[in-house]
């Protein structure tokens, strides 16, 4: 019995076919054999080879846009973003409600723009390192020292203590120095307040000041002569004199005011049992105003204080009301 060429070749091709997903084949159909860590669809064994990558059809998307989320998701994904733990640039702020927020891990407002500005105060003083070892090499001696980590207080047997990173310590003059990396209000203010000769508790925020001294007392407990205490405000502008500073001698009164508010911070919480009674947190002494709530990410304007939030300076919102309603309702 004869078998013809065609029906022979169909027999072997039935005989040594395998299944698709052990046939990796390139989409491009160049002929060539596709190997595993190609492979795009496992079901039928389809990918492409890297050459021969089809070119996307259209323009390319807007690396602006795209950027936006990623720089988004990167904040929320560093240890600053998701620590409990408070650090010096926290204690300083003038509401207890925020700390105590900070402290319990209280859900904050949706982020849903870059923060530009902490960003690139970030990479400026990543750069300020640099700048402040050439500047040790250029005097052939380590007159400043920089991001040293602190210990400001050890804690208590059932709290955390108090550590940040100093960015800079001036060893010839006994000087804590901390970049701050600001905009033209910030510099507007400072010198404003300097040309009307407001002492120096009343020249910078409160957070600003508290900060550097707690930095003081950290390096105090290293052993270190603290005299000065010292803030640069460097120019978000494209000329670098615009940059002024702020200095002031140094008080430990002022690191331990802070510390023992942190403390009783802490000591409220647990008196409140928020652990247990979340929304106990609004019974938390806050201290709203124009500028710390403006940037607080608890902030919760209009709505009730509670776990989720924070309603802010409520009389500053009672007061704007007035003032779009005077003259519609009458009394």
């Amino acid at each position: 019995m004869s078998v013809d060429q065609a029906t022979l070749d169909a027999v072997i091709a039935s005989l040594t076919a395998k299944p698709a997903t052990s046939r990796p084949f390139c989409l491009a159909e160049c002929g060539e054999p596709l190997a595993p860590e190609l492979v795009a669809d496992p079901d039928t064994g389809a990918g492409w080879h890297l050459l021969c990558q089809p070119e996307p059809a259209g323009p390319p998307p807007s690396t602006v846009g795209e950027l936006r989320q990623v720089l988004i998701d990167y904040d929320a994904s560093r240890p600053r973003s998701l620590q409990k733990r408070l650090g010096p640039s926290e204690l300083g702020t003038p509401c207890q409600q925020q700390m105590a927020r900070k402290l319990t891990g209280a859900p904050r407002r949706p982020v849903d723009a870059p923060t530009w500005a902490p960003f690139q105060g970030t990479a400026v003083h990543a750069e300020m390192e640099n700048v402040v070892a050439f500047w040790n090499a250029q005097l052939g001696r380590e007159r400043w020292l920089a991001e040293d980590d602190l210990e400001v207080d050890p804690g208590l047997p059932d709290v955390e203590g108090i550590r940040g990173h100093g960015d800079a310590f001036d060893l010839d003059h006994g000087m804590v120095v901390d970049w701050k990396f600001v905009g033209t209000t910030a510099l507007n203010k400072l010198r404003t307040a300097k040309r009307l000769g407001k002492p120096t508790d009343q020249q910078v925020s409160a957070e600003y000041r508290v900060q550097a001294h707690l930095y003081g007392l950290g390096h105090e407990r290293k052993g270190r002569d603290v005299r000065h205490v010292r803030l640069v405000l460097l120019a978000r502008s494209w000329q670098y004199d615009d940059s002024d500073e702020w200095t002031e001698a140094y008080d430990p009164d002022i690191a331990y005011l802070a510390i023992d508010r942190y403390y009783a911070t802490v000591q409220l919480l647990l008196d409140l049992d928020v652990a247990n009674n979340p929304a106990f947190i609004a019974g938390v002494p806050a201290t709203p105003g124009s500028d710390s709530c403006k940037w607080c990410p608890f902030h919760r304007p209009g709505q009730p204080t509670d776990w989720g939030g924070c309603a802010g300076d409520v009389a500053k919102n009672e007061r704007r009301l007035d003032r779009f309603t005077d003259g519609l309702i009458a009394p």
